[in-house]
């Protein structure tokens, strides 16, 4: 057998392995190009992020020192009409709230317009919650005013379409108490302005009237003093029946203190009034009288007789019967001069 030819190699020795000591330069400056790139990258990324969160910060951060505090006052004071208002939330802009009266024209409170209830530094987004508060604020539906919070504008405490109380009812006999408040045209003719009345089932007719200035001039026993509790006219008017004859007649004083006080002191009578001429009556003493006083008047009346050859104090039995219907009459006129006044 022929031998092959030895290898090389020795037996049992290892691979020889050829290696280079040169690093392969090209791909590590690849690598380290690489890296550098994706480092810059990420700097530049995270420059970025930082840039927008400082931004963001700044900006909420203006939104809330401008606009942050007047969206709480409006939240409270928002919320704090609608409890008085006993609602669940504020109305649309522009319409009445229940149980209130909407305002009918601009006019109204000045609280009530948009540009009144916001403040300048407010949002345009916080308008529409302004003006509704606003709007609930000054148009209470009772339960007194809503307290208003820090900064929001105090609303108007007036209610919308408040009705003016009407005055008083005047009366009549309170007007005609003071001559200030009773100045309507007075005299006899006026006063006494019936040419006919009824009494006691008959028809008395005016045949006279008349006026005494100072009073005392057509009274007697005593009832002169009329002059110093200080009445102005006396006015008189006599109607008859047949012979049967009464005067009836008012004082007038200032006020009603005066015509009381002479009521007080009444003694005496009016003297009977006749046409010139005529038979006289009851120009003395000692007839059938009487007296009475309404507001700033007394009213008087006395009942005689004009038959002839009587002495004129002989007591009439249908003028006594007539004297106090009569003198009720003048009364009676009186308190319609205060009712004409009162309307």
């Amino acid at each position: 057998m022929t031998e092959r030819p030895q290898s090389q190699y020795f037996q049992g020795a290892a691979p020889l392995v050829t290696t280079s000591a040169e690093p392969d330069w090209a791909a590590l400056a690849e690598r380290h190009e690489r890296d550098s790139l994706r480092r810059r990258r990420i700097r530049l990324l995270a420059a970025g992020a930082a840039a927008t969160a400082v931004v963001v910060g700044i900006t909420a951060t203006a939104i809330v020192l401008s606009g942050g505090s007047g969206h709480r006052t409006t939240s409270s004071t928002s919320s704090t009409a609608i409890d008085a208002l006993g609602g669940s939330g504020p109305s649309p802009a522009g319409s009445p709230t229940p149980g209130t009266t909407a305002s009918p024209s601009p006019s109204a409170s000045p609280s009530s317009s948009p540009s009144s209830s916001s403040s300048p530094s407010s949002s345009p987004s916080e308008a529409p919650s302004r003006s509704a508060s606003a709007s609930a604020a000054a148009h209470p539906s009772g339960g007194g005013a809503a307290p208003a919070g820090p900064g929001a504008t105090a609303p108007a405490t007036t209610a919308p379409d408040a009705v003016t109380p009407s005055a008083a009812p005047k009366d009549p006999l309170t007007l005609i108490s003071n001559v200030s408040t009773d100045g309507a045209p007075l005299d006899p003719a006026t006063l006494f302005s019936a040419t006919t009345l009824s009494a006691d089932g008959k028809t008395w007719t005016r045949i006279d009237t008349g006026t005494a200035s100072p009073c005392w001039q057509k009274t007697t026993g005593g009832l002169g003093q009329l002059t110093a509790e200080g009445c102005g006219s006396l006015l008189l008017a006599t109607y008859t029946n047949g012979f049967s004859a009464v005067t009836i007649g008012v004082a007038v004083f200032d006020t009603k203190s005066l015509a009381d006080a002479a009521a007080a002191a009444y003694k005496g009578q009016i003297q009977g009034l006749a046409p010139a001429g005529s038979i006289s009556f009851c120009t003395s003493a000692g007839c059938v009288n009487t007296h009475g006083s309404i507001g700033r008047y007394d009213f008087y009346s006395v009942s005689g007789t004009r038959k002839p050859g009587t002495t004129g104090t002989t007591a009439d039995p249908a003028a006594t019967a007539a004297g106090p219907t009569l003198a009720a009459y003048a009364s009676s006129q009186l308190l319609a001069r205060g009712k004409a006044a009162a309307g």
